[in-house]
């Protein structure tokens, strides 16, 4: 009970201070996911080696940074056609014309879920694309599809790529009619690209689906069909369709992805279903039956703190001692008088 205490008041406190410091962690995180967008690509398509220059990936990074998503997009298609450029004129003009029909007809629909385009190729590199379609089934509209294809389809779009750029035997127009064809073909049949589109589109459609329902738990339960549909989708596929998968790849980068959205949901919201409240209420024209469960936001208690200047811990000091000493006064017993001292002044004053 205490670690699970402990837990939420870690998330009120990061909460907190992402809603503090909002202005400088999201430019931030623009420009680091910029920056790994443009250093992926030259990884990937290490053709032209002035244009691995990490000064122009910060460059390009940091103008990102202010523009909008689309723009790190483009710039990046940009990038990926020059470095092709530099081994192949004529890939680079096939690879430019898949990138405009990809524009025109999938990232222009992408709306705020285009980070997909760029987050599959570069998941691909951790061994954990399944990340993508997990996430956006607890958080996305099923229109998160095309943007996930879209990044499908680019990183197998490198892949034959890097195969045609051996060939360079591109002089005569016969030859280069025959690398058309063969990237074409090559990318068209390409029975993983296909698979994996169709289990990611499915695993978002359901997932929708099932976090609309009302029952208890459903965002946990949702995340977790979410990973079994995607290994099964793989799995049972495969044994048709022979498309060289790796199964133990698929399942530990799904479990390894899921545990990632449980982490995402958990810092974006948590529900008390111990109490959960039913509301009956009606208008002129309905009854209504409402179930409400309450979010989790627990925060540490702040402390307070009372700060002095100099000046005024100085009279503090001062008022505190004088007060003390006067108390010390008060507190002091009057001394009696000495037998036959009150006889003698009376004498005296006779």
């Amino acid at each position: 009970m205490k670690f699970i205490t402990k837990l939420l008041e870690f998330r009120g406190a990061a909460r907190r201070f992402f809603q503090k410091f909002q202005l400088i962690i999201e430019p931030a995180f623009r420009f680091f996911v910029a920056y790994l967008v443009f250093h992926t690509i030259n990884e990937t398509l290490n053709y032209n080696t002035k244009l691995a220059s990490p000064v122009l990936e910060l460059g390009l990074a940091a103008v990102c940074t202010f523009l909008p998503q689309a723009v790190m997009i483009l710039f990046g298609a940009l990038l990926a056609v020059v470095q092709v450029y530099h081994v192949s004129p004529i890939l680079a003009a096939l690879v430019l014309l898949i990138f405009a029909v990809l524009y025109c007809f999938i990232v222009r629909f992408s709306g705020k879920y285009g980070y997909a385009i760029v987050g599959v190729p570069i998941l691909y590199i951790f061994k954990i694309p399944y990340l993508i379609p997990l996430l956006l089934g607890m958080v996305a509209t099923p229109i998160a599809i095309f943007p996930t294809a879209c990044g499908v389809i680019v990183y197998y779009v490198f892949k034959v790529i890097q195969e045609a750029a051996l060939r360079q035997d591109v002089t005569s127009l016969d030859a280069t009619l025959a690398l058309y064809i063969d990237v074409a073909n090559s990318l068209f049949t390409h029975k993983a690209m296909f698979v994996t589109i169709a289990v990611f589109s499915v695993v978002i459609l359901i997932m929708y689906l099932v976090r609309k329902l009302r029952f208890e738990f459903v965002f946990e339960i949702t995340i977790v069909l979410g990973a079994i549909l995607n290994i099964l989708g793989f799995l049972v596929i495969n044994l048709y369709v022979d498309f060289g998968l790796d199964t133990g790849e698929v399942v530990l980068g799904t479990l390894v992805s899921m545990l990632l959205v449980f982490v995402a949901q958990f810092f974006r919201v948590v529900l008390d279903y111990m109490a959960v409240e039913h509301v009956q209420f009606e208008d002129d024209d309905y009854y209504y039956y409402v179930k409400a469960v309450p979010k989790v936001d627990l925060t540490l208690p702040e402390k307070s703190v009372t700060t002095f200047s100099e000046g005024e811990e100085a009279a503090e000091t001062t008022a505190t001692e004088e007060e003390f000493e006067f108390d010390k006064k008060e507190e002091v017993p009057e001394e009696e008088p000495e037998p036959g001292t009150e006889t003698q002044k009376t004498e005296e004053t006779q």
